[in-house]
Order: C-alpha cells, then structure tokens, then sequence
C-alpha cells in the first residue's frame, strides 16, 4: 500500500491551500480532535473524507468532494474555502441537511447560497 502512495503522491498535484471556516460544520461523531486530525491527514493527501466547499460555480452553492478528488490536476493550485467536514459521503449529505435547517431558522429563509456566503 505504501508503494500506491508514493506512486499516487508524484502523479497527482497537492498544491491546493484548503481555508477552514472558522465555524465548520462537523459530520456526526466527528470531534473537534478528529477533525483536526482529519484536515492534517487531509493536507498531506493521505486521509480519507469529504469536505463541503463554497461553490465557485454561480449555479451551485456547495461542493462535497472526497479527499481523493482533492488530488486531481483540476484542484492544482486554487484556494478553496471549507465549510463542513464529513468522514463519509452520508456524513457529507447529513451535514447539508443540517445547513438547511440552520439557514431556515436563522434567516427564515431557504437561500442556502446567501447563508453560506455569510459563514
């Protein structure tokens, strides 16, 4: 397995800069200790999760991308901004959901792309 990462390590670019909202949704049974752990493993390319970013695309407000898509050429030197964090992709959709909820009852309204813009 060790040799997969290293290959996987010089085929695939890592020079993405990950910001973390400072009030980052949280998976279920993911601690602020895991998460940390997570976001390290993350960075490095070697952990396993999903992240939910700010869309840059006008059409959409979020993005649920693994940590492997993480490594793809696509993501090669962009800053992307980090507003939940999941270890699995159900985790990943409980967290939108969870938003949902919070932007209805905090704003009385269902626009998610508003409420996120403020995180």
């Amino acid at each position: 397995m060790k040799f997969i990462d290293a290959v996987l390590d010089k085929i695939f670019r890592k020079n993405i800069n990950i910001v973390y909202c400072q009030n980052l949704y949280l998976s279920d049974g993911l601690t602020e200790k895991k998460a940390d752990k997570l976001k390290k493993k993350i960075e490095a390319g070697k952990g396993s999760g999903c992240l939910l970013l700010k869309s840059d695309n006008k059409d959409d407000c979020i993005d649920i991308v693994t940590s492997f898509q993480l490594k793809s050429k696509v993501w090669e030197g962009k800053s992307v901004v980090c507003i939940g964090l999941a270890d699995s992709k159900d985790g990943a959709v409980s967290l939108v959901e969870s938003m949902i909820r919070d932007c209805i009852d905090k704003t009385g309204k269902t626009d998610l792309k508003e409420y996120i813009c403020s995180l």
